[in-house]
């Protein structure tokens, strides 16, 4: 395997146990387990760390403006595919999915915002739909 397909699949693998270790850090100070809620945090966060080298050292992070426009393209792809998830979850009777998938589809559309905001902060416009 070339190492720059061994990097993208632990790029892949780090950005997924983030998430898996937030959960576990969540669920563990649901439990009432404090002191491993910490450690599991920062072990995700030791793991974010590992996904932000490997997506520099793949070409994934550019100067900030192009950075911006790309985030701005995932949010919007973003916001879209989950108010689609939102309704086939609600056709489901799924509630807690549907329930989700709404609010995150809001933060995506906050994300959105924000983005626009700091790119009109670099000084260049951006026309917006």
């Amino acid at each position: 395997m070339q190492t720059v397909e061994i990097m993208e699949k632990t790029f892949d693998s780090e950005a997924n146990d983030i998430a898996l270790y937030l959960a576990m850090s969540r669920q563990a100070e649901n439990e009432g387990h404090y002191e491993i809620a910490s450690y599991l945090l920062n072990v995700a966060v030791d793991e974010a760390h590992h996904a932000a080298e490997f997506a520099a050292l793949l070409g994934k992070v550019r100067d900030t403006r192009t950075n911006l426009l790309n985030m701005l393209a995932n949010e919007v792809k973003a916001e879209k595919d989950k108010k689609e998830a939102s309704k086939i979850a609600f056709t489901e009777g799924n509630e807690e999915a549907f329930q989700f998938f709404e609010k995150s589809m809001h933060d995506e559309r906050r994300h959105k915002a924000g983005i626009i905001k700091v790119l009109s902060k670099l000084g260049k416009g951006l026309n917006q739909e």
